[in-house]
């Protein structure tokens, strides 16, 4: 698959994930004693709405849905979600309870959407059961994909972790190839730490490696970046694309972006952010001045005349790693493409 494919996909799961934090979890209820029961989980969820079940109803909100609970028979439930289900990675978390609150099952994105621990929250407040299906939670064996998530590694491969997964289910231990600039801490049991990459069955790193490995990517890298007015999202783009090619680095790993402040109403650089999910940190001419001198970053009178500080991409990294941690290092100094000034800090990251 093509690195636009993959931009794409990230993009996509960016904007689907933030529409479901910003709906929170909808319960659906089909009787009077459901309703009951759904107002009474409503005062241990903030987010919580309640909403009678009908077919219409239950598509229109599945799109936007963060989590979903169904007071009502799973039948109907299976039936209700079977034509809407297409990503365990932007699919809601759903979760059936009978109307006398017995059990809480967790039907549907168990690990990654959270529904296990979504009907272990509801069968808490209701004194209920919760029900887990999912083979590594009854054999008490890591969840592959779960650990990745808790830890903030991207998954680059999901039919690759699948595989490996069920390994691990099986009681066979993977061997895992972590990066130098990662800090890996007390690691599952389940892993084999190893020092070469041939014989890795996952490699955590954000770097670009031949590999038939499974790659989790580190959130690890801190991008600066400096573009003249008016630049648009798809110089910006491209021109990120290129350096992180060039340099053999995973675009998976970017942890955000950094700038000057006064690029708050760039319009390219503030959609080209919000359309990949990156946060952006911005830094005052005073606060890069002094990251310039206290790094020995070269100068620009040119841009110090344009900004008021001496230079943007370079300082801006440096800053933005360090809000992540103290141990870090400037990879990329300072590159330029046409409009875009592009430099990437690496930031020590810990497992």
């Amino acid at each position: 698959m093509g690195t636009e494919s993959k931009m794409e996909r990230r993009t996509q799961g960016a904007k689907s994930r933030q529409q479901k934090i910003n709906n929170g979890t909808i319960v659906f209820y089909i009787t009077g004693n459901g309703l009951k029961l759904a107002r009474t989980l409503k005062g241990h969820f903030a987010d919580l709405k309640v909403v009678k079940f009908n077919s219409k109803t239950f598509t229109d909100k599945w799109p936007t849905a963060k989590n979903i609970i169904c007071i009502m028979a799973t039948g109907i439930v299976v039936r209700a979600v079977a034509p809407l289900i297409k990503d365990k990675k932007i699919d809601p978390a759903v979760v059936v309870l009978d109307e006398k609150g017995r059990f809480a099952i967790s039907l549907l994105c168990g690990h990654l959407g959270g529904a296990n621990e979504l009907a272990k929250k509801v069968a808490g407040c209701l004194g209920a059961e919760a029900v887990i299906t999912t083979a590594s939670d009854v054999q008490g064996k890591i969840a592959l994909d779960l650990w990745a998530n808790e830890k903030n590694l991207y998954v680059e491969d999901f039919e690759k972790l699948k595989k490996i997964s069920a390994r691990i289910v099986n009681g066979k231990r993977i061997k895992v190839k972590i990066d130098g600039a990662v800090n890996a801490g007390v690691m599952p049991e389940e892993f084999i730490p190893v020092a070469s990459i041939k014989e890795a069955d996952v490699i955590i790193s954000h770097r670009l490696i031949k590999s038939r490995a499974l790659f989790l990517r580190p959130k690890s890298l801190c991008v600066g970046i400096g573009c003249n007015r008016g630049t648009s999202i798809e110089e910006i783009g491209k021109s990120l694309k290129g350096v992180f090619i060039k340099g053999k680095l995973s675009y998976h790993s970017v942890r955000g972006l950094a700038t000057i402040d006064i690029k708050r109403d760039e319009e390219g650089l503030i959609e080209f952010a919000r359309e990949n999910g990156f946060i952006i940190d911005f830094f005052t001419k005073d606060e890069l001045n002094k990251a310039i001198s206290a790094y020995h970053i070269k100068g620009s009178e040119a841009v110090k005349a344009a900004t008021g500080a001496a230079a943007v991409a370079a300082p801006a990294a440096i800053l933005s790693a360090k809000k992540v941690c103290g141990n870090i290092r400037l990879i990329k100094p300072k590159v330029k493409r046409g409009n875009v000034t592009l430099a990437i800090a690496e930031a020590k990251f810990t497992l």
